[in-house]
């Protein structure tokens, strides 16, 4: 291919850069080598393709020392609002500004609200704003075409007999044929891209008519947008204009070129050169733009990966024919993918890992630079956090998501606060938020430990005053007092059921200065938090009312896609970008990461409100296309000479499937026997390195003597007893080393809960000699009493009610029997028995004294009970302990007697009723020798020799409980026999 200088020639100039030239450092190079001094660099003006090519541009031309006077360098596809000047000549249209984004979102969702609205729907605004993001893809897809005439849409369908829905869907989209347009007409304002479209428009029109002298050049620039190719044919005959494309093969067969679909990284070149009235070998290489014998065979390889699928039937010819330059096509293989290495890692976790360590590797290199370029954003992250490890921070590029910045994470807390104040994992977050100032740690620990862990036992922050443990009261009482006059003005702005979008905003940034002071709006991140709220706040009623239920889902919506900028730089030679950042750019190694089928590339977009076959009809651009333009990123960065290849082969446990480009590239590289994961294979072998300890070091299971270092257990519950025998290692925890298991915030309650609200339930409820169907509906309306306040919700509530309704009229039968002979009960008494030198306590459900003054001993269980095997094998024996403490009047309030009957009264949906316990040898007995044995095994742990074990007997072994990890019994429990 011949080269040419910039503006040498005849019009239409037109260039070509190869895909393996550093693009912007040639551009540099060349204005300034071929303009004739800095004056007319500074007349000059470059369109390039985004923001990031412009800054990497100005940092080319410094680095040529032409830093003083440069040209204007504008961005195509992010026109600034404020550009009315053009190089050096000003230029003014009469265009209407920009709408909003954000104002354009929320107008949107309330005229898709109030469709809904009409229609009987739910105006959910949360649904309404997803809605509305999809019809602004729209309205800007259509803005990247030619001619869209939404006004055919219903006759297209009546044409087409589509189903019903779409039918629909062509009446819902008036909205973007009639009233959305007028809408913005009335106002003077116009979409974004279709401001864009005509501010390109017009500033062809513009050099058409009066041609500039300066300098012009577009480079960089595929031309997907019908507007960009306009502007390409106008510069291209201006007198010193020029277009540069990336990245244009010249070397494709006809019969591949007649055949490139949207999916192929040279569709939107060709439209260009179809718009430019060019064909492709008329147009020459810029001058400077050279490739050795390696770039060329990388070109070819890639461009062979690439051809349109049609064309591999025969692959094996077109492959010979490729390599025939270089011989064999071994060979050809061999060279072009010098300094190509790919990475098949197992999972997410080592690709990221992976990835690091090849970035960290560069860097070991004096002056080497390396970028990750991957549209896995959750891949980015895993590479930045593997970084971290090595105290490396990568370059920012288009800074990190609003949502997960502190300012952002607070408006979301405060969003959740807003539907419910006493939301426990909410309250929990917000409180040991970083920015937050309400309470001291000690208030925030024993409110978090006293009234968020567990089940929620309030309904909201005003309830909350005085609740559960006294102890505490000092402490929690004032710190709520603050969360109440802190979080006010959510209340407030619901005074009325609902709110406006304006005055939530004016109210989220009331609460966040309360809780956070003026420091929520410091830095980048608090900026674009404030921008967000003063946006929202100018919107006034522009999204209709929202009642509380609707914030939290609101607010997630809407914080998406928002941007924080970086607080600040990262390694000025790394850098993790994104495809669209990473055009034009370019470092020593590239690292193209998450090459797997659905991320890279990516499915095409559904569209939920036009089918393809219309899409096609109206004029708008194909789906397809977006997987065209990110082919043509792979291949231009796949062309860079050092590049690494990366995939997983799971992701979030399921298997993947690789990218088609890397598929075709690995079938090539099979097709002569070359190993391309051979070149991945040492970064993978280091990457499994790093972690692997030099020995393995098993953990043995613990065996805790307390005991001869004179520590021995001072008081013990009854339950405390029975988990000695069965699991030794938890009282040990428990008990000596006065450890309790967290529960977690706001966790849902468990059996515990329902075995305790039915014990207080049957504890308050007086029996008495009323009829049954008097005395049925007022227990139960007890048990909802205390099931609520043991944290079941409505639901659960209503669920257990059913499953205890037979229960329940089976217990007042039961007990109105019991008291109709004569028995005198006490309910949930206290006792405390010396044994062993400690003091064992527990709480007896139910002792009733009979008239001939023995006792029967009932244990109230909501699941199932021990068995009588377990009874008189020592497994369980609370009953017997509670016998022994009757005897010898170790509990108050309660006459001493024996014991003679042990009932365990199972208050459950299904075999509810009482079982009376077979006792070997009878209760006094048994209960004498249970006392006996457990003074012989507290002693034998109080002597020192015997260790506290964790669970030593299989077969007692039951789910896993409290203490299990701290005793780490996975890591030796399968191997190590402790009994």
């Amino acid at each position: 291919m011949n080269a040419a200088r910039l503006f040498a020639g005849a019009a239409p100039r037109v260039r070509a850069v190869p895909p393996s030239t550093q693009f912007l450092d040639l551009l540099a190079e060349r204005l300034c080598t071929d303009l004739p001094d800095s004056f007319a660099l500074a007349d000059a003006l470059i369109l390039l393709p985004n923001r990031r090519s412009v800054r990497a541009l100005i940092e080319a031309f410094a680095a040529r020392g032409a830093s003083l006077l440069l040209p204007a360098i504008k961005p195509l596809g992010d026109v600034d609002d404020d550009a009315d000047v053009w190089g050096a000549d000003p230029v003014a249209f009469n265009i209407p500004p920009a709408i909003d984004p954000l104002r354009r979102r929320l107008e949107l969702a309330q005229l898709i609200r109030a469709k809904d609205s009409a229609e009987g729907g739910v105006a959910d605004p949360a649904g309404a704003i997803a809605a509305a993001d999809e019809l602004c893809k729209l309205l800007d897809s259509a803005s990247a075409a030619d001619n869209v005439d939404w006004s055919n849409l219903p006759n297209l369908v009546a044409e087409r007999d589509l189903a019903q829905h779409w039918e629909r869907a062509a009446q819902f989209l008036r909205i973007v044929a009639e009233y959305w347009p007028a809408r913005l007409a009335d106002e003077g304002l116009a979409d974004p891209a279709t401001r864009r479209t005509l501010l390109l428009d017009a500033l062809a029109a513009s050099w058409r008519e009066k041609p500039p002298q300066t300098p012009v050049i577009i480079a960089g620039s595929t031309g997907s947008v019908a507007a960009v190719r306009r502007l390409m044919k106008v510069v291209a005959g201006l007198p010193r204009g020029v277009v540069i494309l990336p990245g244009l093969d010249s070397d494709l067969d006809d019969e591949a070129w007649n055949e490139i679909d949207d999916q192929h990284p040279q569709h939107a070149l060709q439209e260009t050169l179809r718009e430019l009235n060019l064909d492709r070998r008329a147009v020459p290489t810029l001058e400077g733009a050279t490739e050795n014998d390696h770039a060329r065979a990388r070109r070819a390889l890639v461009r062979e990966t690439l051809v349109p699928a049609s064309r591999t039937a025969d692959w094996l010819k077109r492959l010979d024919e490729t390599a025939a330059p270089w011989g064999a096509p071994a060979a050809f293989v061999g060279r072009a993918l010098e300094g190509v290495s790919l990475i098949e890692a197992r999972n997410e976790e080592e690709e990221a890992a992976a990835i690091a360590l090849l970035l960290r590797e560069a860097l070991e290199t004096p002056g080497r630079t390396a970028a990750l370029i991957t549209p896995d954003h959750k891949l980015a992250q895993r590479v930045s956090a593997k970084l971290r490890r090595w105290n490396i921070a990568e370059q920012p590029a288009g800074g990190s998501a609003l949502a997960e910045a502190p300012p952002g994470v607070m408006l979301t807390l405060l969003a959740e606060l807003a539907a419910d104040d006493g939301a426990p994992v909410s309250l929990a977050a917000l409180l040991k938020h970083p920015l937050a100032q309400v309470g001291d740690a000690g208030a925030v620990a024993a409110f978090e430990a006293d009234i968020l862990r567990g089940p929620r036992k309030y309904t909201d922050l005003a309830n909350l005053r005085g609740k559960k443990n006294e102890k505490y009261a000092a402490l929690i009482d004032p710190l709520v007092d603050a969360l109440i006059e802190k979080l006010a003005p959510l209340r407030a702005v619901f005074d009325g059921g609902e709110a406006q979008i304006g005055a939530l905003a004016e109210a989220f940034a009331a609460s966040a200065e309360n809780i956070c002071g003026p420091r929520i709006w410091a830095g980048r991140a608090g900026e674009a938090a404030s921008s967000f709220l003063q946006a929202l706040a100018e919107s006034q009623e522009a999204l209709g009312a929202v009642k509380p239920f609707q914030v939290p889902r609101l607010f997630a919506t809407l914080l998406f896609g928002r941007v924080a900028a970086p607080e600040q730089e990262g390694h000025p030679r790394l850098a993790i970008w994104g495809p669209l950042e990473a055009r034009l750019q370019h470092r020593d190694l590239m690292v193209l990461g998450g090459l797997n089928e659905g991320a890279w590339p990516a499915p095409p977009p559904n569209d939920p409100f036009l089918s393809r076959a219309l899409r096609h009809r109206l004029g708008l651009p194909p789906a397809e296309a977006r997987i065209g333009l990110a082919a043509h990123d792979f291949a231009q960065l796949a062309n860079a000479p050092r590049v690494a290849l990366t995939r997983s082969e799971r992701a979030q446990g399921a298997p993947t499937i690789a990218s088609r480009w890397l598929w075709r590239l690995q079938t090539l590289a099979k097709a002569v026997n070359h190993d391309l994961r051979a070149s991945g294979a040492e970064t993978l072998a280091l990457t499994r390195a790093i972690d692997r300890p030099a020995a393995l070091m098993p953990q043995h299971a613990p065996r805790p003597k307390p005991g001869a270092r004179g520590i021995t257990m001072q008081r013990l519950s009854i339950t405390d007893v029975e988990k000695l025998i069965r699991d030794p290692y938890a009282v040990y925890a428990k008990n000596i080393l006065k450890l309790k298991a967290l529960r977690p915030v706001g966790g849902a309650p468990d059996p515990r809960e329902l075995g305790n609200a039915i014990h207080k339930a049957l504890e308050l409820f007086p029996i008495s000699d009323a009829p049954l169907a008097d005395m049925f509906p007022a227990l139960m309306a007890e048990l909802d009493k205390q099931l609520q306040a043991y944290g079941f919700d409505a639901p659960m509530r209503a669920i257990l009610a059913a499953r205890l309704k037979g229960a329940t009229k089976d217990y007042l039968r039961w007990a109105q029997a019991r008291r109709a002979a004569g028995y005198v009960p006490f309910l949930e008494t206290k006792g405390a028995m010396p044994v062993g030198g400690a003091i064992v306590a527990g709480i007896a459900d139910r002792i009733e004294i009979r008239p001939d003054g023995m006792a029967e001993i009932t244990d109230y269980k909501s699941g199932s009970p021990p068995t009588d095997k377990q009874i008189n094998s020592g497994l369980a024996p609370q009953l017997l302990m509670e016998a022994a403490m009757l005897r010898v009047r170790c509990i108050p309030g309660v006459p001493q007697a024996d014991t003679d009957r042990l009932i365990y009264w199972r208050f459950a949906g299904t075999n509810a009723g009482e079982r009376i316990c077979k006792v070997d040898g009878g209760v006094t007995a048994a209960a004498a020798e249970t006392v006996s044995g457990l003074a012989e095994l507290l002693a034998h742990y109080a002597g020192g020799d015997a260790p506290f074990l964790s669970k030593p007997r299989v077969e007692f072994i039951n789910d896993i409980d409290d203490y299990d990890q701290l005793a780490r019994r996975k890591e030796w429990a399968e191997h190590e026999d402790v009994e």
